[in-house]
């Protein structure tokens, strides 16, 4: 089988530590782009958190696209302009966040390249550090003038859980959330998924799904590699993740498992 795109997420995937692409990860998606092999970045991340890996992958310039907030914003890479945008609005929220703020949950939302959040915590410093983001104080979400890409809600998993039940329960017309990782839940507008924005991207590149491989590690990642003609999981992905992968890697995220992919089945 030809495969002709690769569809990667980002944290615990391509990155080491959730903060670089190493030399081996860069080398070999170098060489399966040489060969016509087209390496798409698929991640939760806001593109802030995006561009110097785009630029250390020389991305930059180039056709094709960067999926960002789990499909919620979608990047041309030529010009970086938003090609895709996916949203919903702070009324339809504004219920969820007032429960998820009384169970003592920290709330973060984003527009395109605006990330928000209800107040400026020591994680949100963090997080700002880490992504090289600013942060706008939006303490109540109607009062926002726009609409939200995406939100993040944190803190301890069964207080998630329960939130997202009552998304599932009052907003499940408008609403998809997922996990994520064991202390993030993400929430998007109904349909946006890694999976759907994927198949997307490849129809527009004029590639069949069937030529694509996707690798990730988490539960936003499943919808993807079910829909790739290859999915892959990487060792230290969810055991849900692992479960429905046609190949799960020997390495893991900090042991270059996406070289390992290219080299097995590009290369």
């Amino acid at each position: 089988m030809g495969y002709e795109m690769i569809f990667s997420d980002m944290d615990g995937t391509l990155l080491k530590n959730d903060t670089e692409v190493s030399e081996k990860n860069n080398n070999a998606i170098q060489q399966a782009m040489k060969k016509g092999v087209q390496f798409v970045i698929c991640t939760g991340r806001g593109v802030f958190g995006v561009e110097r890996f785009l630029k250390q992958l020389d991305l930059f310039g180039k056709e094709g696209y960067a999926i960002c907030q789990n499909g919620g914003a979608v990047y041309d890479l030529r010009d970086m302009s938003l090609a895709i945008r996916e949203s919903f609005s702070p009324k339809t929220y504004a219920p969820i966040a007032k429960f998820a703020r009384e169970l003592g949950l920290e709330l973060y939302y984003y527009d395109d390249r605006k990330f928000m959040a209800e107040m400026e915590s020591d994680r949100v410093k963090q997080y700002c550090k880490v992504m090289g983001s600013g942060v706008e104080v939006v303490k109540e979400p109607l009062r926002y003038q726009g609409e939200f890409t995406k939100s993040l809600i944190s803190g301890n998993k069964e207080k998630l859980l329960l939130v997202q039940k009552m998304v599932q329960e009052t907003a499940g017309d408008e609403l998809d959330c997922f996990f994520s990782s064991k202390i993030f839940m993400e929430i998007v507008k109904k349909g946006v998924s890694k999976g759907n924005i994927m198949e997307q991207t490849s129809k527009k590149a004029g590639v069949p799904l069937k030529s694509v491989i996707a690798v990730g590690d988490s539960h936003n990642d499943i919808s993807m590699i079910k829909k790739a003609g290859l999915g892959i999981a990487v060792a230290n992905a969810e055991p849900e993740v692992k479960a429905i992968a046609d190949y799960i890697t020997k390495n893991r995220c900090e042991q270059d498992a996406v070289a390992e992919v290219i080299e097995k089945f590009i290369l």
